[in-house]
This record gives C-alpha cells, structure tokens and sequence, in this order.
C-alpha cells in the first residue's frame, strides 16, 4: 500500500511539476513567436517610409501576383489596414495612404498578407529612415503616440507598430497657420491696404477659434515681421519642428485684372483634391465670396494646382547661370509654390539645398514627415469687391470669412 501511495505522489509531484515548468515556458515565452515562426523567411522589402500630414505611405515590391492587403496582427486578433492593387504601394496620393489617426490602440506586427494562399511575409525596412514616431491629433484633450520599431527574433527580422494614449509634448503640435508675407514684405496691396495685415488678423482669429476647439495651434509669425523662408524657426521650418499634421499659409490674390475674383486653394502635385475641395467649398459656401474666376492653374472650382513649367525652369537655370551657382535638375511637376512643396519633406520632393545665395537651405529636406500644406488664396485684394468684402468680414462679421473660422472651422479642419 505504501508503494502505491508513493507512487500516486511520485505522479502528482511530476503532473505538478510539468505544469509549473510549461506555464514558465509559456510565461517566458516570445510574445509573437508563433506568428513569427508560422512566416519563416518570407519577407518583402519596404522601399519607401513616408509620413505626409496623417497619412503613412509605404511602398514596396509584391512577391507574386496574387492578391494581398496591409495587416496589423498580434496575438489576439488580425487587422485588415489595406488592400493592394497591383503593387505593394498604400496609397495613389500622398494624402491617401494609411490614417494613422484611425488606429486603435495596441501593439502589432506589420505584415503582408498574401490573400490567394493565406500565408504572410514580413516587411523589411530598406529606407534610411528608421525609429519613426507620429503624434495623434488633438481630440477631445487626447493624443495617440503611434511607434515604429524593428526588431529580430531568432534571426527572423520583423516591424512593429504600437499605438498608445500619451500627452503631447510642449514643442508638437496639430496645425500650423503661415499668415503670408509680414514686415517689410506687405504682399499685395490695394491702396493703404496692405495682405500682410489682413492675412496676420485672419490667422489670428483662426488660432483663436481652433484653440477653442480644442486643438493645438502654432502660427509662423505672430506680428508685423518678416520671417525666413528656411532654417530652424522659418516659414518652412516650423511645421517640421512642431510636428504639424496640417499646414495652411494664409493669402491675398492681385492680379492685372480687377475683374479676376474669388477663392483659390493651391494643393501638391502628389495630393488628391479633397481636403482642397472641402476648404474652398465652404469658404464659398459660408463667407460670401465665390470660387476664382481665374482660369490658370485650376483643377476643380476653387482647388488649384502649379507645377514648374519649362518657362519657370528655364528662369531658374538663367538666373544660376548670372549669380553663378550650379542650376537645380528639377524633376517634371514639381510644386511650384515653395510654402506647398518645402514643407513635405520627400513627399513633396522639397530640394532647396541653399545653393542659391539668395536663400538658406531648407535643412528638412530630406525629411520623411511632412505637413499636409496648403495655399489660400481667400481672395482678390486687386478686385473691389472682394476687397470690401475682407474689410467687411473683419470689421462687422456677418456671413462671412471671419465668421466661417467661428462657425464652420471644425468642417475645414476635420481630420
């Protein structure tokens, strides 16, 4: 009897024994192993990281031709992020990739799923850029810090993505607001009206009134100064250094003719129309003006897009050639305004490098962040009407542009 008591212990010390050691091995076991041996060596390299206002852009080469999407996946559950087309590329347009401020919160691996035979490959990180981050709008007091990181397990090298709720720091913020010109640069005038002034006011109040919405704003200037184009602290610097989701540099229009009139939204050659769209249509909609009657440059109503043409190149090859530095070779549809194309790093193939005496390098070329930018043009300082109606909006309100920052920013501004 006592043989088989020690028995029936000697098998319930060794059940006891097993369980502790399994449930240690499992404790003490690789968070994502099984994902990570289930991939093996399948991989795909990434060849572009680029993060444009919100949106994340990646683009790559497809292992085969069947049919695959973007996943985000742990250990309790697989997010389908996007499906491809044809190519391993997240979006046509820059403003069209992946909406981080979509993400939940949560910890995943980045993988692409082949949806034809249900197997997945890893995304290799090719591109320079490397420890990314991106801050989260402001909503309702509350921002996502969004981490990229790669990491290797078992000589298996995989990417990372966690996002998690954090408090933004002093030197990020949501937008940033360029009100053209300043100082001794007036900009267009009229008369004794001057753009400086009013894009200054106008930029104000806009701050004021997004503030109160909750967001975090930063404006280029603040007073009747003139500010650098590049450089820490410049017109272009300052939405890389702050971080900035969305950049808006604020104008006045003149033209020959004082019967051109009207709003003009200038976006990036890389952009899609929508967010340009949305802003023209309700400043025409809510501030008692009307889309540009100007036909140059116009894609849709109100939405305006220039590029170099070979007119401007060839300006800008004469104009090397008498200062005597070494001309740009500029790459077909480049964005043509400076405050657009210098603000979005190598989304917006920005490339002022300061070879040009005339003006410092835009030392964040080369960045793979940049501000979602636009150029708004509200109005026609040259055109009666127009003009009276921006002396109007700021001196008594009304269905107007200053009142369209009160009561209709939130539809701009809706990220």
């Amino acid at each position: 009897m006592k043989k088989v008591i020690f028995i029936i212990i000697l098998i319930i010390g060794i059940f006891i024994g097993y369980t502790i050691y399994r449930n240690n091995k499992e404790a003490n076991k690789f968070i994502y192993e099984d994902i990570l041996n289930s991939i093996g060596e399948n991989k795909v390299e990434v060849n572009k990281f680029a993060i444009y206002g919100k949106y994340l852009n990646l683009d790559g080469n497809l292992p085969t031709n069947d049919d695959y999407e973007l996943v985000f996946k742990n250990n309790e559950e697989e997010i389908s992020i996007k499906t491809l087309d044809y190519y391993f590329s997240t979006g046509e347009f820059i403003n069209d990739g992946i909406n981080l401020e979509k993400l939940k919160t949560g910890k995943y691996i980045m993988l692409l799923h082949n949806i034809t035979d249900d197997s997945y490959y890893n995304l290799i990180n090719k591109t320079t850029y490397h420890d990314n981050k991106y801050y989260t709008m402001t909503k309702e007091g509350k921002n996502n810090l969004i981490t990229f990181d790669e990491e290797e397990f078992n000589e298996i090298k995989y990417w990372t993505i966690e996002i998690k709720e954090t408090e933004l720091p002093n030197d990020v913020y949501d937008i940033v607001i360029d009100p053209g010109h300043g100082g001794i640069d007036t900009g267009a005038s009229n008369g004794n009206y001057h753009e400086s002034k009013y894009t200054l006011d106008y930029s104000l109040t806009l701050k004021e009134v997004l503030e109160e919405a909750g967001l975090k704003v930063k404006l280029t200037r603040e007073s009747d100064v003139k500010i650098d184009h590049y450089g820490a602290g410049s017109r272009t610097g300052i939405p890389y250094e702050a971080k900035a989701k969305l950049m808006l540099s604020i104008h006045l229009n003149s033209s020959n003719s004082k019967k051109v009139h009207g709003t003009e939204i200038y976006r990036a050659y890389e952009a899609n129309d929508n967010f340009a769209k949305l802003l023209s249509d309700n400043i025409v909609n809510y501030a008692n003006t009307s889309y540009s009657t100007n036909p140059q440059n116009r894609i849709l109503d109100g939405v305006y897009m220039r590029t170099y043409s070979a007119s401007d190149k060839k300006s800008l090859r004469e104009e090397a050639y008498t200062i005597g530095y070494e001309p740009y070779e500029l790459p077909e549809n480049l964005t043509y305004y400076y405050f657009i194309r210098e603000t979005g790093g190598i989304s917006t193939k920005a490339f002022s490098d300061g070879r040009n005496p005339k003006y410092s390098a835009n030392i964040y070329r080369n960045s793979n962040y940049g501000a979602e930018a636009y150029l708004c043009e509200l109005a026609y300082i040259s055109n009666m009407d127009d003009l009276r109606n921006i002396i109007n909006n700021k001196c008594k309100g009304g269905e107007d542009i200053y009142t369209t920052y009160k009561r209709r920013c939130l539809n701009f501004f809706t990220f």
